[in-house]
């Protein structure tokens, strides 16, 4: 993948030719327009006006710039988490301990402005030179944690749904927050979040073992309270894991049944993971428009399991894609799709190249309820695009 920067710095409108590639954003996975020579034409706003192999007369004087790289849609990462940048990849844990010993003493620095402000600009400037504009983010409980990414996102122009943490147990008491405390930095988040073009702001519990009763409660009275609002967590990443999550609330038949007993389960909700998935839990997740988004580079570096994919699909329940870094081991899209395709094949499938393509795009899009506007190259959307260098072997 490549960087432009003559385009990335025209801010009159223009038009980049070359070869096209984008998925449709239909029903069918594999409905595509692919042009050698093809043309799309990018509006003073930053949405494309048109898409096709030639210029139309009309867009004739715009200021034309020529690419030997792929033109494709910008990729949307679903699923990573900021604050664990820099522990990537440690060494050797199960998911719990990994928190533990890795993720939570990172974390509770970002309670210090200057470091997150530090730390978001790095992590969307390698978000961006991989080809991802659009991604669901994890912060940190610390309202200076997520202002720091809100402002380098708003900056940069990147697409961003985030939110701050919810996490009131379970952990050391610098990364946790009480409910009273949440409510306010919540509530500031949100209204910060208002004057940001390209903003969506995700209630995020950490996962149900992270969260009291009465946290959960109040995050289902949040998601409910304002119909733009999203919601991201984790479920069902570990056997241990499901376990504690059973044992902290053993009146909810499954790990599912948890967060729809507090309103967390619904066609805005983006639940990470899904590897130790019930029958019953597929059921109400398919009833219920939630999105799974499939995180292979976490899963198999941590041991967690593999995601069976064939079982979302055959109910229609919509997959996007997620690096989940710092657990996962790169930003790269091709190298999350490229450990998608193995895990599919150790579990006895062949996954579809344009269907990894549609999770990491489109799949995405509809998952933070942006498919009208992202995910593909279209009239009317935005101009969210990356250039692929198809020339290298580089997938790191």
């Amino acid at each position: 993948m490549t960087n432009d920067s003559d385009a990335a710095e025209l801010c009159e409108p223009f038009v980049v030719q070359g070869r096209l590639f984008t998925l449709l954003n239909d029903r069918s996975v594999d409905t595509y327009t692919y042009f050698d020579n093809g043309s799309m034409v990018v509006g003073d706003q930053g949405k494309i006006l048109y898409v096709g192999p030639s210029v139309p007369a009309e867009y004739s004087h715009y200021q034309v710039k020529k690419t030997r790289h792929l033109i494709f849609p910008g990729f949307i990462d679903a699923h990573v988490h900021y604050p664990q940048l820099p522990v990537i990849a440690s060494y050797g844990a199960s998911l719990l301990e990994w928190l533990d010993k890795y993720t939570f003493p990172e974390e509770a620095k970002y309670s210090q402005r200057p470091y997150a402000e530090k730390r978001a600009r790095q992590f969307l400037e390698l978000m961006l030179k991989r080809g991802v504009t659009s991604a669901a983010v994890f912060s940190t409980i610390h309202q200076e944690a997520f202002d720091a990414l809100l402002g380098a996102a708003s900056y940069s122009g990147f697409n961003l749904v985030s939110g701050v943490t919810a996490m009131n147990r379970g952990a050391p008491d610098n990364v946790l927050v009480d409910v009273g405390l949440f409510k306010e930095t919540s509530a500031k988040a949100i209204e910060s979040g208002r004057c940001v073009e390209r903003f969506c702001y995700a209630i995020t519990p950490r996962f149900a073992i992270s969260c009291t009763e009465g946290m959960l409660e109040y995050c289902g009275r949040l998601l409910e309270s304002n119909p733009h609002l999203l919601m991201q967590t984790h479920i069902n990443e570990t056997k241990e894991e499901v376990l504690a999550t059973s044992n902290l609330f053993p009146h909810a038949t499954d790990y599912l049944d948890v967060y729809d007993a507090f309103g967390l389960l619904s066609d805005r909700s983006l639940f990470a993971h899904g590897i130790y998935t019930t029958e019953s839990e597929y059921e109400r997740w398919a009833a219920s428009g939630a999105s799974v988004i499939h995180c292979p580079t976490s899963n198999t570096f941590l041991g967690s399991g593999l995601f069976d994919a064939s079982e979302y699909i055959s109910r229609d329940i919509n997959i996007g894609m997620g690096s989940d870094v710092g657990g996962g081991v790169s930003l790269n899209p091709f190298v999350t799709m490229s450990e998608a395709y193995k895990v599919a094949k150790l579990g006895g499938r062949v996954l579809d190249p344009f269907q990894l393509v549609y999770w990491h795009t489109l799949g995405g899009a509809k998952a933070i309820n942006q498919a009208d506007s992202i995910g593909s190259l279209e009239p009317g959307k935005w101009a969210d695009f990356c250039l692929i260098d198809i020339t290298s072997d580089d997938l790191g």
